[in-house]
């Protein structure tokens, strides 16, 4: 887990844990949503490293977030 009140770390890596949790979604269950794996992303939820999703893969999140009632303006700083 992203410590946010520490010095060294970004504030904006929890924003993708943050939307998943929103969207009720486990790890799993975003990475298979999202054509990636788990390992993904809980590598950039932890910092370890930056994520970068492909066109196809953010529309689909895009739509994930609509059903939840989010729009694209939610959609996390984050990614790439």
């Amino acid at each position: 887990m992203v410590n946010d009140t520490n010095s060294n770390s970004n504030p904006e890596l929890a924003t993708l844990k943050q939307l998943r949790e929103r969207l009720g979604m486990t790890q799993e269950e975003l990475a298979t949503e999202l054509g990636t794996t788990s390992r993904t992303i809980r590598r950039h939820e932890t910092g370890e490293r930056e994520i970068r999703f492909s066109l196809p893969q953010i529309k689909r999140l895009i739509e994930l977030m609509q059903r939840a009632g989010m729009s694209a303006d939610d959609l996390p700083d984050d990614i790439e």
